[in-house]
């Protein structure tokens, strides 16, 4: 164990906060799965509380903490381990770990096989073997062939390439050590598995890059653009672009509206008084001349027909807040709140 990680184990807890305080004041160089938006509006930004907890797993492990916050990853609440820091936690510990592959996908017969032999139980080995015929089992892609040749498939809803398609040799070596570490080394990892068998989207080296069912960035600072409109029309158009519609609501892109961003539409529309469509006032009837004379008026052969009475357009705003009040009474119900 480093002097380093001594040193820290030994701080308080106070102080060990205040470490993690301090390096989530780094930004972006903080890793992105360690962020956090606290609501009400405010954009995500590094949580002191994930780093310190990717820290303290870390110090349970026995590496330094900037270490740990390359190699650990927080999950739906619970520490990840990449392929590469679990490898080298393994081989740390005095235990043999390798890794072999045979086959090419192509051809339909790739494999990738793990093994690990304990230092304290020499005479045993424990082995694990991936192919994309037992990914496709796990439902993690599909696996056909078309012609003459083995393909993997795994797209995401919106037709983005997954790992399993574009590193599928990788993803079945990371698989791989992932089992057989958990089958052999349980006393190193700590019971931790590889962001992949967590269902995270990773690199082709294992790294997570998102969380399982992690929302878009958004395309925009909605935010300060809701903040910056004063005419009510203007912020239901902004509406509208948010939930990823045009002007005829039809959908151009994907929709990232979120309760925190109706809340604030929805309270700076009560601020605004300016509405460009308001109707016009009616122009003041002509005061009467009295050097005219009043004119006999002749009707016409065919009386023109009445206008028929023109209804009150439904504001782009006003469309938008109805919406928005049966959405949420929908909502309401199928929670039985």
């Amino acid at each position: 164990m480093s002097t380093d990680l001594t040193v820290y184990r030994n701080e308080s807890l106070d102080a060990r906060m205040g470490y993690a305080r301090t390096l989530a004041s780094a930004g972006d160089l903080i890793p992105k799965g360690l962020w956090a938006s606290p609501g009400g509006g405010v954009l995500p930004a590094p949580s002191a509380g994930k780093v310190l907890l990717v820290m303290e797993t870390g110090a349970m492990l026995g590496i330094h903490p900037v270490a740990a916050l390359s190699g650990i990853n927080i999950i739906e609440g619970k520490p990840s381990i990449s392929p590469a820091l679990m490898s080298a936690l393994v081989r740390d510990a005095g235990h043999t770990l390798r890794i072999v592959t045979a086959g090419t996908i192509e051809g339909g017969d790739f494999t990738a096989t793990a093994t690990l032999t304990r230092s304290d139980d020499s005479e045993f080995t424990y082995s694990s073997t991936w192919t994309p015929h037992r990914a496709m089992r796990a439902d993690l892609c599909t696996y056909k062939k078309e012609g003459s040749i083995w393909k993997v498939s795994a797209t995401s809803s919106r037709g983005g390439v997954k790992p399993w398609q574009a590193y599928t040799e990788n993803m079945c070596k990371w698989r791989a050590v992932g089992e057989v570490c958990g089958e052999g080394a349980q006393d190193v990892i700590m019971g931790m598995h590889t962001p992949d068998e967590m269902g995270a989207l990773v690199t082709d080296a294992g790294e997570m890059i998102s969380t399982p069912h992690a929302e878009p960035e958004p395309t925009a600072d909605w935010d300060a653009l809701i903040r910056a409109v004063d005419d009510k029309v203007d912020l239901a158009a902004l509406a509208q672009k948010i939930r990823g519609k045009d002007e005829q609501g039809k959908e151009v892109g994907p929709n990232e509206m979120t309760g925190d961003l109706r809340d604030l539409i929805m309270s700076h529309a009560s601020t605004l008084t300016k509405d460009s469509r308001e109707a016009a006032a009616p122009a003041a009837e002509p005061e009467p001349d009295e050097n005219v004379v009043d004119a006999e008026i002749v009707p016409d052969d065919e009386p023109a027909a009445p206008a028929a009475p023109v209804e009150d357009e439904e504001t782009e705003l006003a469309r938008y807040e109805r919406e928005t009040a049966e959405e949420y009474a929908a909502e309401m119900k199928v929670t039985g709140a």
